[in-house]
């Protein structure tokens, strides 16, 4: 009789510390699941927070683009004015020769052809980068 107690014993010691390894198992895999939800939830909302920046910085593109748009159209529409002006004044002196009247247009249109809209398209773009939001440019 002895020998039967003594393997009841043994399934008795070895289905407790099955029990007991079972046990501390599946505590690690809950543990495991609670680190992977965490680090999901994390993960989720960095994608949002980037797809968010994402929409706001195509937003700034656009405007930006569709500022310097209208900043060439404007400005090239001006100086087609400007040197239209001029040379209507260039054009009217030579017909009256009157050489401070050529001289003027003549100054005036290299002055006009001296400036760039390009530059100043840089220095514009260069002001909107490193403004202040209530700061205002003047273009």
């Amino acid at each position: 009789m002895a020998f039967p107690n003594s393997l009841h014993s043994l399934g008795k010691i070895a289905s407790k510390q099955d029990a007991t390894n079972f046990v501390h198992a599946f505590l690690e895999v809950v543990k495991a699941r609670e680190r992977y939800l965490q680090h999901r939830e994390t993960e989720i909302t960095k994608r949002t927070h980037i797809r968010a920046n994402a929409e706001i910085e195509i937003t700034n593109i656009r405007e930006k683009a569709q500022l310097l748009r209208d900043y060439f159209v404007m400005t090239f529409a001006e100086r087609r004015e400007n040197f239209d002006r001029c040379f209507q004044l260039l054009d009217a002196g030579m017909s009256s020769q009157n050489n401070q009247q050529i001289d003027a247009a003549l100054t005036l249109i290299v002055k006009m052809i001296d400036e760039s809209p390009l530059k100043q398209a840089n220095e514009v773009m260069q002001q909107l980068k490193h403004r202040s939001h209530d700061q205002i440019i003047d273009i």
